[in-house]
């Protein structure tokens, strides 16, 4: 089986029963599990988060960045592209490094750490303003709900057609806008293209996101650190759709994660 990590999970006693319970068993590290090892005191965490998987090197699968992985997602034989070869080959080396580094023994790769950690703070840092515009989005949202369909999401009841319905075609509409506003994206892709698009797969996880924010009472009193970091478990949940499932601790995240599957299966087939 191979599994996307969130980064809750890189020092849970279950990381290490699922490794060594069967060979088989691979450890997926997407680009934001790599930079949250990156975060605040970098040689330290470093350390700590790749103190499970580093007595298990060849059961890690390292992957290229999102901007590459949304590119290869929409080509026919993307899915098969996603792992980053080079440091999936190196991960053995590296956490030898780190070793060193810890110790002050490799002065160089010290240095990439904390680079790499610094440029994780950035990219934290930068997510936190997308969260604010993410949140003003949601607002809109809101208000264009229908009564009946708020009171039905805040109570946890099963929604009609007509909103289901109504979901389907607010995910095509957001995953529209964010095909056309990508960087990496030079045209809108063709129906076959969409239920294998990195993008896709994450308006589904987003906007599942945004109705489980609705039924909670919104986002009014909620600090923005804890919204940014919502959008950011919705890249794991992304990460997830296309491997075996997700290792992680956070109910929340692992409900949005089945709750993406099922509108995947579904609804976008």
């Amino acid at each position: 089986m191979k599994k996307v990590i969130d980064a809750n999970f890189f020092q849970d006693p279950a990381l290490a029963d699922y490794l060594i319970s069967d060979k088989s068993n691979l450890v997926v590290f997407p680009e934001h599990a790599c930079m949250e090892a990156h975060k605040g005191n970098a040689i330290k965490n470093i350390s700590k988060s790749i103190e499970i998987v580093s007595e298990f090197p060849d059961q890690v699968i390292i992957l290229k960045g999102t901007r590459d992985i949304v590119k290869l997602s929409l080509s026919p034989d993307g899915f098969q592209e996603f792992e980053d070869t080079t440091q999936t080959g190196e991960f053995r080396e590296f956490c030898l490094r780190v070793r060193h580094a810890v110790k002050g023994g490799d002065s160089e790769l010290e240095t990439q750490i904390l680079q790499n950690g610094r440029l994780a703070s950035e990219r934290f840092d930068k997510l936190l303003k997308d969260a604010e515009v993410f949140v003003k989005s949601i607002e809109e949202f809101v208000k264009s709900f229908k009564p009946d369909h708020l009171r039905a999401l805040r109570k946890g009841e099963e929604l009609d057609a007509e909103a289901i319905d109504r979901t389907i075609q607010d995910i095509l509409l957001i995953a529209g806008y964010m095909f056309r506003d990508h960087p990496d994206v030079d045209k809108m892709p063709q129906a076959s293209q969409l239920p294998n698009s990195f993008i896709l797969r994450y308006a589904v996880s987003a906007y599942l996101l945004t109705l489980q924010w609705i039924s909670d009472g919104g986002t009014g009193n909620v600090k923005l650190e804890k919204l940014r970091n919502d959008i950011v478990d919705m890249n794991y949940i992304t990460y997830a759709t296309f491997y075996d499932g997700l290792l992680t601790r956070d109910a929340k995240m692992m409900e949005i994660y089945q709750e993406t599957c099922f509108v995947l299966e579904n609804g976008l087939r």
